[in-house]
């Protein structure tokens, strides 16, 4: 198959990832696939000197101009899947289908929960969409209480998935940071910000200072000067020789391969976070919240710990729990190893995705 891809946001996330990662899978078993994205600094960053790519305005949701060119690219390239990861995309793309004269499916995943409505306008180009991709039943519950108008058979729910780890040279967290063998290293993987909870894991391992335990996070600050911020509360709280920023690191997989505790308490809904599941294929004991998609492939208890957000109290009592106990910890860490490779792993998901593609 040939597939083109269109990178939805103006910043770097998670779902340029997904997609980046989704790609290779695809190139790897021989399809063939182009790219599309905003021509801005964050993306072109990440992009250029990795893959090849086009850039499109895509101003607003019927960007006449945008349609136009994309509409070239299908009469000369033929391709057999066009996949959307932005909503406002949609009306864009079905134009540029209808402008080209060419068959070609359209698929849609949509990476967040929110019951959006959709503009009445612009409904038939959604039902027009060879299939809705969902990242989870959450997500998929929400959007459709909120557009009840489209039809159900083309909305599907594949959980996302990570690919296997590559193994490669990488420092030790341990090493880095001269964190003795008996002291439990606690990790956060991802964009280090106030909504992903940091502040509150500080808080909590701040009433746990009496315990052994090194906390680094893994991840680019937002805003910038935001470790400042996390640095000070741990000072109040007694922990500051604790706190470690590791930064942005590609190998992020790696590296949380040398925690005991991975925690991802984050306190805005997620559609489906990919951080725990990162925990989950190390083999890892993670902590994460129960207010998004994570209750679908985390069993609390079992295959990982889940808390209330912004419950000091709760995430408390939960580093406690796995900090003192480590056969406690290590069998929620195994368990989660085996829903993953069981459930969860990536030749699964791929093998959903290329089915929602034929």
């Amino acid at each position: 198959m040939k597939i083109i891809q269109i990178f939805p946001g103006k910043v770097w996330g998670g779902a340029e990832q997904f997609i980046i990662d989704l790609s290779m899978a695809l190139q790897e078993m021989g399809h063939q696939v182009l790219f599309f994205a905003h021509d801005c600094p964050a993306i072109n960053n990440r992009l250029q000197g990795t893959i090849p790519y086009t850039t499109l305005p895509f101003r607003f949701s019927l960007d006449l101009s945008s349609a136009k060119a994309l509409a070239r690219v299908i009469r000369a390239e033929h391709p057999d899947i066009i996949h959307v990861h932005d909503s406002k995309f949609v009306p864009l793309v079905s134009l540029a289908k209808r402008m080209s004269g060419c068959e070609v499916k359209l698929v849609f995943t949509r990476h967040i929960a929110r019951g959006s409505k959709v503009n009445p306008f612009f409904r038939k180009a959604f039902k027009n969409l060879h299939n809705v991709i969902f990242v989870s039943e959450l997500g998929k519950k929400m959007w459709h209480e909120a557009n009840p108008w489209m039809p159900e058979e083309k909305c599907k729910v594949v959980h996302n998935s990570i690919p296997p780890m590559v193994e490669a040279e990488c420092e030790t967290l341990r090493e880095k940071y001269n964190v003795p063998a008996d002291t439990p290293i606690v990790a956060f993987a991802g964009r280090v910000r106030r909504s992903k909870g940091c502040e509150i894991i500080v808080r909590a391992l701040g009433e746990l200072r009496n315990l052994p335990f090194q906390m680094v996070f893994i991840g680019t600050c937002k805003p910038k000067d935001y470790d400042q911020t996390v640095l000070q509360l741990a000072d109040e709280c007694g922990i500051k020789d604790r706190i470690h920023f590791y930064g942005f690191s590609d190998r992020a997989r790696l590296l949380i391969k040398n925690a005991e505790i991975g925690v991802a308490p984050s306190i805005v809904r997620e559609a489906l976070g990919l951080s725990p599941m990162e925990f989950m294929q190390a083999g890892r004991c993670v902590i994460t919240t129960n207010n998004g998609a994570q209750p679908e492939y985390i069993r609390d208890g079992e295959t990982g710990l889940l808390v209330s957000p912004r419950s000091v109290e709760e995430l408390t009592a939960a580093l406690k729990k796995v900090l003192e106990d480590t056969d406690y910890r290590d069998r929620i860490g195994a368990n989660a190893k085996r829903y993953f490779d069981d459930h969860l792993s990536y030749d699964k998901f791929m093998a959903k995705i290329l089915k929602c593609y034929e």
